[in-house]
């Protein structure tokens, strides 16, 4: 059995998420700066999941930004699906042949990075668009401000972007362009046959995250993201499981009943 789990706002959150009355860690650190936090009962439930089944971190983070997390220096996975599925860590190491594969769809089935920024410079504005930034030679990401950011001008870059094979992804101050290719799921799916596996539970929050819950043979989603405000009720979401808990006691809830479905009782 495999449990395949995106990290930022599903198993990790960040300050604004914490609460003085959560008994938390500190995961990460940049510099000197507190990044992410999982709370103890978490790391309990995650390291009880970890000896029971194959657990894969899935997230869209770099290489750079997933070996931040000092958790995973007591959890020591075998896999870690980054740069959302562009690359794929094993024990540490990038899998070369996984990448080499990666590189070559893009090239082929994909409209070159230079172009599509070009066509994005057309709306792009300080105003809104802060910082913009490259993910492990994969993708491209911005720092944006939500509030001012013109929707009906994005939008409409983002149907002529999806001709084109890449999809968008907006979370929170983070506006994402990936490669249709560059997939959460296939990376997964990758991994899946490589240990010949074949039940997979999956966890995500984020647009980025719904292929692989959709397709999993179990999907657990929080209620604070992009999963949930976009398609709650709808056919998309009919196969994925939501918490009743939202921000960091979300992961608990996700963890407990990952536990649960190991041991049988759920």
């Amino acid at each position: 059995m495999i449990f395949a789990s995106d990290l930022d706002r599903t198993l990790i959150y960040s300050k604004k998420f914490v609460s003085n009355k959560d008994c938390i860690r500190l995961v990460e650190k940049k510099d000197h700066e507190e990044i992410s936090f999982m709370t103890e009962t978490a790391i309990e439930e995650l390291k009880s999941v970890s000896e029971d089944m194959l657990f894969i971190p899935v997230t869209t983070r770099t290489i750079e930004q997933y070996k931040r997390i000092a958790i995973f220096e007591e959890i020591s996975p075998k896999y870690a699906i980054v740069s959302n599925g562009g690359n794929i860590l094993v024990n540490g190491e990038v899998d070369e042949e996984w990448h080499h594969l990666i590189q070559k769809k893009i090239k082929k089935d994909c409209l070159p990075l230079e172009e599509l920024l070009l066509k994005f410079d057309e709306i792009a504005s300080k105003e809104w668009l802060l910082r913009r930034r490259m993910a492990d030679n994969l993708f491209t990401y911005c720092i944006v401000d939500g509030e001012k950011i013109p929707m009906e001008k994005l939008n409409a870059f983002i149907k002529w972007l999806e001709l084109r094979n890449w999809k968008v992804s907006l979370q929170g101050r983070k506006l994402y362009f990936v490669p249709y290719c560059v997939c959460k799921w296939k990376a997964l799916e990758y991994i899946k046959e490589r240990e010949n596996i074949d039940f997979i539970i999956s966890a995500g929050d984020s647009l980025l995250d719904l292929p692989m819950l959709k397709k999993a043979d179990i999907g657990i989603a929080p209620p604070h993201g992009e999963i949930y405000r976009i398609y709650k009720d709808t056919e998309e979401t009919k196969n994925i499981i939501f918490t009743e808990k939202e921000g960091i006691s979300a992961s608990e809830e996700i963890l407990e009943k990952i536990n649960n479905y190991a041991k049988g009782i759920a």
